[in-house]
């Protein structure tokens, strides 16, 4: 398993929106299971005007869990980007506490299948995301 600050550190540099810009909590990555962790205390500021957090937030961090345990899978040789994403919203949280995990289902050669979870305040599953990841090595 790779050490929390390391792997925030690594994915910060790769440009992720949520990684380069939250105040995240260490980060997990379990090689073997090729899943990636990561918790972030989300304020009243991501709140719409009834105070719950939804919609482009969920994205955001989902596609960057996915496409974070694609590059802790597959080494620093790959410039990954997510291709497709298909999210289900379960149910809008409060701020407060939310743990994103995104893992890696299975890698081809020029393409990784990926799914991850959001849960929010008390571990409620808030939405449900799986995406198609391309594997590109930065030769086009």
């Amino acid at each position: 398993m790779a050490k929390p600050v390391a792997v925030l550190a690594l994915l910060a540099d790769r440009a992720l929106p949520t990684f380069g810009c939250m105040e995240l909590q260490p980060a997990r990555f379990d090689a073997e299971a090729r899943r990636l962790s990561v918790s972030a205390h989300i304020g009243a500021e991501f709140a719409d005007g009834r105070g719950v957090v939804r919609g482009g937030f969920f994205a955001a961090v989902l596609d960057d869990v996915m496409t974070g345990a694609v590059i802790l899978t597959l080494g620093d040789e790959v410039q990954p980007r997510l291709v497709t994403q298909s999210l289900d919203y379960l149910c809008g949280a409060g701020p407060g506490e939310f743990t994103a995990e995104g893992w890696v289902v299975s890698v081809g050669p020029d393409y990784c299948l990926t799914r991850a979870e959001l849960r929010g305040p008390g571990s409620e599953l808030a939405a449900l995301a799986q995406g198609v990841v391309v594997r590109n090595t930065g030769d086009g």
